[in-house]
C-alpha cells in the first residue's frame, strides 16, 4: 500500500469552510453538513499503489474510475485486466469496452483510478481462468438488457464476476448498480464474509469486514469496519482509510 501524504485532507476542510462562506450559502446543519462531506469524501488514508508488480506472474487487478462530468463525482465504472505471465499487455473484461492496455490503470475515458483488488500466483491464475470465462459471457448479458439505473450496468458486471469467481474485493459505494439484483435479490456480499438482501429501492449489506451499508435507490451509507472508513454516496466512496 502505498501512504500519500496527508495534504489533501489538512487542505479539505478549509476548502469546505470557504464553500459554507461563499455569498449565499444556505445555513441549515443538514446543508452544511452535506458540503463538507462532498469536499472532504476524496480525504483517502493509505491509497493502494497503480504501480503493478512484474510480470514474472500471473496478475489480475480490478480498478475503478469516474464517469465524465457531471457525473464524475457521484458515479464510476469498473474493469478487470489479466495479465499472463509473461505477457507485457494486458487485457481488460468491462461493459462497454475492452481490448488491451499496457498500463491497466489508464482505461481512457475514466479517470481518477482506484485499485481495488489484486491477484497474483496460483490465485492469480485462478482469477484469470475465471474472468476469461464468465467475464465475456456476463458482459453480453449485461450489454444486451443494460439499464444505466438502476441496473443491470457496468458495476453490476464487477459485482457478479466478483461473487462467481470468488475473489474478495468490493466496489466503492459510488459505483451505483454494483448491488442490482432485480425485483429482490439476497446472498453473500462480493467479499464472501457478510449477507445483503437487495430491491431496486431499499438494501442492506453486513459483513465482517465490510460493516453495515445501506443502499437507498441505488445509494450507498454505511461504516466500514475493515479497514475503518464512512461510507459516502460521493467521490471516492469512503472517508477514512482506502478500501481492502
Amino acid at each position: 500500500m502505498q501512504r500519500e501524504p496527508p495534504a489533501a485532507c489538512r487542505e479539505a476542510v478549509p476548502r469546505a469552510a470557504q464553500i459554507l462562506r461563499a455569498p449565499g450559502a444556505l445555513r441549515s446543519g443538514a446543508v452544511k453538513l452535506a458540503a463538507l462531506a462532498l469536499v472532504v469524501s476524496g480525504c483517502i488514508v493509505a491509497k493502494r499503489s497503480l504501480v503493478m508488480p512484474d510480470n514474472t506472474e500471473t496478475t489480475v487487478a480490478l480498478f475503478s474510475g469516474t464517469l465524465g462530468h457531471p457525473m464524475n463525482d457521484i458515479a464510476r465504472h469498473p474493469w478487470f485486466a489479466v495479465r499472463k505471465k509473461g505477457e507485457a499487455e494486458w487485457r481488460v473484461y468491462e461493459v462497454g469496452g475492452g481490448g488491451s492496455l499496457t498500463e491497466p490503470a489508464k482505461n481512457s475515458p475514466y479517470g481518477s483510478p482506484i485499485l481495488h483488488g489484486l491477484w497474483r500466483g496460483k490465485e492469480g491464475e485462478a482469477a484469470a481462468a475465471c474472468v476469461e470465462k464468465v467475464g465475456p459471457e456476463v458482459k453480453s448479458y449485461i450489454e444486451e438488457h443494460y439499464i444505466f439505473y438502476p441496473g443491470p450496468n457496468s458495476n453490476t458486471f464487477g459485482d457478479v464476476v466478483l461473487r462467481r469467481c470468488k475473489l474478495s474485493a468490493s466496489l466503492p459505494s459510488t459505483s451505483v448498480g454494483k448491488d442490482w439484483r432485480g425485483l429482490i435479490g439476497a446472498g453473500l456480499t462480493s467479499e464472501r464474509t457478510g449477507v445483503q438482501l437487495e430491491t431496486p429501492l431499499v438494501g442492506l449489506k453486513v459483513g465482517l469486514k465490510e460493516g453495515i451499508e445501506v443502499h437507498v435507490i441505488g445509494l450507498s451509507f454505511g461504516i466500514d469496519l475493515w479497514p475503518p472508513a464512512i461510507i459516502l454516496p460521493l467521490g471516492p466512496g469512503r472517508l477514512g482509510f482506502a478500501d481492502r
